[in-house]
């Protein structure tokens, strides 16, 4: 060790403060370990007063559970009550609903009674003001009517006197009434001459009207049947000539291929109305004629009649199939 350590070690100055340093380390201790000693009284007195909390806490909480069950059943039973008194509540206030609903309907047909009687009422005060007229107007009339009797009674007495007169006149009437009686039975037998002369005109009539349409028919008949030959005549003129050319190209056309003339060779395609068949001849000329009779609108039955050909609707569009002629 240094002296100079060695002297500032051994100074008054060093020792003192060295003492006085364990001297406040050791009363510090000793403080310390009275507040420790103060603390662990304090703790175990916290845990006997803990220990008597929790007895204490126990008890409260034992009594709270039996208190709550007591106020639970008390308020069950303060709800049941309830319930009965809002029940019965409710059965009081729906009967008083059905009293007073029951009172109101026997109001309302009471005052439904009390307007029909006043208006039965006045029905009957018009009805007695109604009669007070027609009383008084009864009495007036009877009083009019015997003003008027008495008046009647006096025409009468002057009807009496002109009656005397009438049945002179009365007597006089029927006499001009028979001889108009006799003059109106001759008028009636000529009337009925001329009736029946009318009738006799009118017959007549009739017939000859009759007479005149049948005429007016048959010239419309004719007038048709005129207007079908002319049509006729000239589509069989028409065709003649068309079908000479037509027979021409062909026998040409059959010149030029060096094949034998086939016009009166039959044909598998088309035939007459009666099954036989026909020739080229013949399906050339009527097939010429059925459209020359179409062109000049000739009617149905006469192209029938002048083209007796069998399945007439496809005759002209139907293929044509020649055969070979058979030798004699």
């Amino acid at each position: 060790m240094e002296p100079e350590e060695l002297a500032i070690i051994m100074s008054p100055q060093f020792i003192n403060a060295t003492f006085r340093a364990g001297e406040d380390w050791y009363y510090g201790m000793l403080e310390r370990t009275q507040e420790a000693n103060r603390l662990a009284q304090h703790r175990h007195s916290f845990e006997v007063a803990n220990a008597r909390y929790a007895v204490v806490n126990h008890q409260l909480l034992h009594d709270a559970r039996e208190q709550n069950a007591k106020w639970k059943a008390f308020a069950n039973d303060l709800v049941r009550k309830h319930d009965d008194y809002a029940v019965s509540v409710k059965r009081l206030l729906n009967r008083k609903d059905a009293l007073f609903c029951s009172e109101l309907s026997a109001r309302n047909a009471l005052e439904r009674q009390l307007n029909e009687e006043k208006a039965r009422s006045a029905e009957k005060d018009n009805e007695i003001a109604q009669l007070k007229q027609d009383w008084n107007w009864f009495s007036n009339t009877l009083d009019t009517t015997h003003a008027a009797l008495t008046s009647e009674q006096q025409k009468v007495a002057a009807l009496q006197a002109e009656n005397e007169k009438l049945r002179a006149a009365l007597s006089a009437a029927e006499s001009d009434r028979q001889r108009l009686q006799e003059d109106n039975a001759a008028f009636l037998s000529a009337a009925d001459h001329f009736e029946q002369k009318c009738k006799d005109l009118k017959s007549d009539l009739t017939r000859s009207q009759q007479a005149l349409h049948e005429e007016e028919a048959e010239h419309l008949n004719l007038s048709h049947n005129l207007k079908n030959v002319h049509l006729v005549n000239e589509a069989l003129s028409s065709a003649s000539l068309l079908a000479m050319v037509l027979m021409e190209q062909t026998r040409g056309l059959w010149a030029a291929q060096g094949k034998p003339s086939m016009m009166d060779n039959p044909l598998a395609s088309h035939c007459r109305s009666d099954g036989q068949p026909l020739t080229v001849r013949e399906y050339l000329w009527f097939a010429t004629l059925m459209r020359e009779m179409t062109a000049h609108n000739v009617p149905d039955h006469l192209v029938s009649t002048y083209c007796p050909v069998a399945h007439r609707g496809d005759f002209l569009t139907r293929p044509v199939i020649i055969q070979e002629k058979r030798p004699d």
